[in-house]
């Protein structure tokens, strides 16, 4: 047996048997990618909710790059002499960040990412009556980038297609910006209420959740706080 067929079964093992798994990483790559996919796919068979296969996968997708990239920004910017927290130094190192980003940069940043002990984890939480998926940056979020995605998120629940929103906001929309859109568009496309998403910001990481219910038991965070 191979190291990623063993590597597999493990997986499949835990999903089986436990209710939470997690995956982490300094980069995006295709083994994650696979992985996330993978875990996905376990998760959503086991429970007969495998509809939600590709509109959880694009969105756990673009969480992790975004996430991944943030990171990443973040060591170019020290490295660079820029100021991250100067709006003006922000912008300048934001416009060079995107020139000189390729594969290559992502898997060079990837690893000084790793020496750092900076990342994305994803951990998958699931009963028969949900599920919910954290990504985690343990880094924290950027003010201004803060306000500019609680911006999107708001504006974006006036929208019904991706395409719509883009449209309209294709002169001030950062990468970051349009997967965040995207997202709760998405969960409103699949019946979903948009609001089970969430961006959580601490001093000391990131952290976005998006819960999906399978059933009317299902307990939703803020339904849960009610409750408390």
């Amino acid at each position: 047996m191979s190291e990623s067929e063993a590597l597999t079964n493990r997986i499949r093992g835990i999903i089986q048997n436990k209710d939470k798994i997690s995956v982490k990483s300094s980069r995006i790559n295709s083994d994650l990618e696979k992985y996330v996919h993978f875990i996905l796919s376990e998760v959503l068979n086991k429970f007969g909710q495998i509809r939600y296969l590709d509109m959880l996968y694009t969105i756990l997708k673009e969480l992790a790059i975004n996430g991944i990239k943030a990171n990443q920004k973040r060591i170019f910017f020290e490295e660079n002499g820029l100021n991250i927290m100067d709006e003006t130094q922000y912008a300048e190192g934001l416009v060079k960040f995107k020139a000189s980003f390729s594969d290559e940069m992502a898997e060079e940043y990837g690893e000084k990412c790793r020496k750092r002990g900076v990342f994305c984890q994803m951990d998958f939480f699931f009963t028969e009556h949900g599920m919910y998926v954290e990504c985690i940056n343990n880094t924290p979020i950027l003010p201004a980038e803060e306000k500019r995605l609680r911006e999107k998120m708001k504006k974006s629940m006036a929208y019904d297609s991706i395409a719509e929103f883009y449209m309209d906001n294709m002169d001030n929309t950062e990468g970051a910006g349009l997967g965040i859109a995207m997202t709760m568009i998405l969960l409103k496309n699949d019946g979903i209420d948009p609001n089970l998403f969430r961006i959580v910001t601490k001093p000391d990481k990131t952290l976005a959740r998006i819960e999906v219910p399978f059933t009317s038991d299902y307990v939703t965070f803020r339904d849960k706080g009610k409750k408390a």
